[in-house]
């Protein structure tokens, strides 16, 4: 993985990701020579050619990791990745037309339209056929789904144990081939092996006699990563590791191997003394200046963008069921203060004539006809761009729940209240990597995100996470 803007992404990500823009800038200038010399009669040259071929590639990969189609499980599933691409080459296309249109009207010419409508669509259709190869081959011949890195874990309690069960598929990106024992650990019999249920072998202790021995395993292993889970901290073989380490592998600490690979911090298992002296935490006012001014631009153009569609959901929920148009409800804001956010009504008006709260439910009888389709395409979550507009929430942040609910869920999940840290928003960490919660145990996994986000947080992450609720929504993910 690569550390970019703080934080870490994919190798395999940025490498396609650059491949791909070069191939875009080229499919670009294919689809001109084409399309001017074998298409129209006159050659005609593109107003401001430059600033075309950056919109064109800026859009093109924009769309493409925003629909999803940079994902690490994309290709396992054929037919999403055909479809994704289909849909990355509807929506680029949609949105050039647009951009040309509009530049064409501005400058008060429309001669080269034609023109430019082809050369877009060739040039997209030319772009994804390059993708679908590019990724075809890569997956087949250099098998890169498969790409593991090999990891070495000392240690074997219980933190040993949780690294299987953030990535148990083979979709993880490393591989532990196994567990070193070590201090207490280094007796370690059968039954304890067996009580822990680790699926990769524990190593013999004897490895760790001395550091020639300890580097040599090391290599005939071919390891890339050295992860210390153990809380036994004694006995650690302290040279070796630092060999290790101007050797070029890789040495990490249980807690920061798992929020670079997993974006989740485990709650379970999270030492306080490595929260209080890690990374993050940004709380200045610089940084909450830019947060809030981000947030109130984009609302703003959010709500603009979706006027129309506002109007039209309004009149479906006053004629699909009585009751009124807005639904207002008391949530849990920054610092644990009661706000009310402002959603459009998707249920009936006595969904809860008992008084009780609860969670919704798949399939739950308590939504509306409309209210279900509002539910689907997140059309019932854009009024609280009023509430980002107020200050009460930011647009990217943890889900605000109610209040009966964070209650409960305090006195049972460590944590908890500090996911109250920042503002709560309309999507965030949590709600683009995990679905909709309707239990104690959702309610933990998505804890695990929400609190990566708190510690890390800054304006890269944000967009990263807007980009992504994109794809949430284009495909319908999570919602109930």
């Amino acid at each position: 993985m690569v550390k970019l803007f703080g934080h870490y992404v994919a190798t395999r990500s940025v490498l396609l990701a650059c491949i791909e823009l070069v191939a875009a800038i080229c499919t670009f200038y294919v689809a001109k020579f084409l399309t001017v010399d074998f298409v129209f009669e006159e050659s005609r040259t593109i107003y401001a050619e430059q600033t075309f071929v950056i919109t064109f590639s800026v859009v093109s990969l924009i769309v493409a990791s925003s629909l999803g189609l940079n994902n690490k499980d994309i290709y396992s599933d054929k037919r999403r990745f055909a479809s994704t691409l289909v849909a990355t080459a509807v929506v680029v296309y949609f949105l050039m037309a647009i951009l040309i249109s509009i530049s064409e009207l501005m400058l008060e010419s429309t001669a080269n339209l034609r023109l430019h409508y082809a050369i877009a669509l060739l040039g997209i259709v030319l772009f994804v056929g390059f993708v679908f190869l590019l990724r075809s081959v890569l997956y087949s011949l250099l098998n890169l789904e498969n790409e593991k890195r090999q990891v070495l874990v000392i240690g074997i309690d219980d933190r040993s144990k949780s690294l299987q069960g953030f990535m148990p598929d083979a979709r993880s990106p490393y591989e532990v081939i196994g567990y070193l024992p070590v201090g207490d650990n280094g007796g370690a019999t059968p039954d304890k092996s067996e009580r822990f249920s680790l699926e990769a072998p524990i190593i013999d202790p004897e490895v760790l006699e001395d550091c020639e021995r300890f580097m040599k395993f090391i290599g005939e292993r071919d390891i890339d990563e050295i992860v210390v889970a153990s809380k036994e901290r004694r006995g650690l073989p302290l040279t070796g590791l630092l060999e290790a380490r101007f050797s070029g592998v890789s040495v990490s600490d249980f807690s920061g191997f798992l929020e670079r690979q997993t974006g989740q911090l485990d709650i379970d298992n999270l030492d306080q003394s490595w929260l209080i002296f890690s990374h993050g935490f940004r709380s200045n006012w610089q940084w909450k200046l830019v947060k809030r001014g981000f947030d109130i631009l984009v609302s703003s153009l959010l709500l603009l963008l979706t006027l129309p569609l506002t109007l039209v959901a309004a009149i479906a929920i006053k004629i699909d069921s009585p009751g009124p148009i807005f639904y207002r409800q008391e949530r849990v804001g920054l610092n644990g203060r009661i706000m009310r956010i402002v959603k459009f009504r998707s249920m009936r008006t006595d969904a809860e004539k008992d008084g009780v709260a609860r969670w919704a439910q798949t399939n739950d009888d308590r939504v509306t006809r409309v209210g279900r389709f509002l539910r689907k395409t997140r059309i019932d979550e854009i009024p609280q761009t009023y509430n980002v507009l107020n200050g009460d929430m930011s647009l990217v942040g943890p889900r605000p729940e109610r209040p009966v609910f964070v209650e409960d869920l305090a006195q049972k999940l460590p944590y908890y209240a500090d996911r109250h840290r920042v503002k709560p928003g309309i999507t965030g960490w949590a709600q683009i990597n995990y679905s909709y919660g309707a239990s104690d145990e959702d309610a933990k996994a998505k804890l695990a995100y929400d609190l990566y986000y708190v510690k890390n947080w800054d304006l890269f992450l944000d967009v990263v996470i807007l980009f992504q609720t994109v794809r949430v929504v284009f495909w319908g993910e999570g919602a109930r």
